[in-house]
């Protein structure tokens, strides 16, 4: 049976409008920062700032005795209509030689792969994006010594209007201490910053 040419017009229009609209993005990192309160971290970007509040326990591990053994890898940041943003970071441990440092790997839930040569652990983030227009980090404060990117999708369904994006609520007070509220920043290199690789879609 032959469908009409209108039907299939109406068809695609049906479907077009139930589509999500995917926007892909790249930004340029300029830091990461981890808050006094072991549960923040600050991913600065050039163009917007990514306050993650849900790190599981991801600072605690980059405070422990394997911080050496370590390097990050991120994956790709969604953002939804409401600037809430999601994704997730692998840190990789290799060189693990002695049986203390198995057990540590294996008590902190790092898994191992690849042949007994590296272990791995995924932390999925949580939390929201907000404009950084007129926020200037500190030269002394920018750690990378080459540009690094994290691929920013932005997901908004059809129907929705994408909410308008804060300005960040980090603020740097004269003194040159960060803050994200009543939570004081530090920079974190995640972890040696020559070993951090930056993952996405292309």
């Amino acid at each position: 049976m032959l469908v009409p040419l209108s039907g299939c017009m109406t068809y695609k229009l049906v479907k077009d409008s139930n589509a999500v609209n995917q926007v892909y993005t790249d930004e340029k990192i300029t830091g990461f920062f981890s808050g006094s309160d072991m549960k923040t971290l600050v991913v600065m970007g050039k163009e917007h700032h990514y306050v993650m509040d849900g790190v599981g326990d991801l600072i605690t591990v980059l405070s422990s005795p394997l911080k050496p053994r370590l390097s990050a890898e991120f994956s790709y940041f969604n953002v939804n209509e409401k600037q809430e943003v999601s994704g997730q970071l692998y840190l990789v441990a290799s060189g693990a030689d002695s049986d203390e440092e198995k057990m540590l790997l294996e008590k902190s839930g790092f898994k191992l792969v690849r042949g007994d040569k590296e272990w791995r652990k995924k932390f999925n983030m949580a939390g929201h994006r907000y404009d950084a227009r007129g926020f200037a980090l500190p030269e002394q404060m920018v750690p990378f010594n080459k540009d690094y990117k994290v691929v920013v999708i932005e997901e908004t369904p059809p129907g929705f209007k994408r909410a308008k994006m804060l300005l960040t609520p980090v603020t740097l007070a004269v003194d040159g201490v960060l803050t994200v509220g009543a939570v004081l920043l530090a920079p974190v290199a995640l972890v040696v910053l020559s070993q951090v690789r930056i993952t996405g879609w292309r």
